[in-house]
């Protein structure tokens, strides 16, 4: 999963999942273009401060838990940080592509086998 951070305070997120992070990369290159995600949060652009992977919600665990060294242990371990960060490189690629072709925006983003089911189910 995949947050979209819209302001400054800390519970200024909003999470979408990974096929859509293409879109979120498009709107944070295009402070004026909106969209609407597939589980119902629409956006302009100009309201995105950053994207980032969603290692919480990835992992299962309550939104509200502060990660520690054995989370990011385990996060390591399942190779969940390598897999958020392909899964980013490959959604700010197609992005940056979508600006001479809107319709890759109307796609899911391909991710292969490995990146398409990342959590775990393990609650915190």
């Amino acid at each position: 999963m995949i947050k979209i951070i819209s302001g400054f305070r800390e519970e200024q997120y909003y999470i979408i999942q990974d096929h859509e992070a293409h879109k979120a990369y498009y709107l944070f290159n295009n402070p004026e273009a909106r969209t609407t995600f597939e589980n119902g949060v629409a956006l302009i652009g100009k309201n995105i401060q950053g994207i980032e992977p969603a290692y919480n919600e990835t992992m299962g665990w309550n939104p509200t838990h502060k990660l520690d060294n054995d989370d990011w242990n385990d996060i390591r371990e399942k190779g969940i940080d390598k897999k958020l960060r392909d899964i980013l490189y490959e959604a700010k690629n197609v992005a940056l592509l979508a600006e001479n072709n809107p319709e890759l925006l109307k796609e899911k983003l391909l991710l292969n086998k490995t990146t398409q089911k990342l959590s775990t189910g393990n609650p915190r």
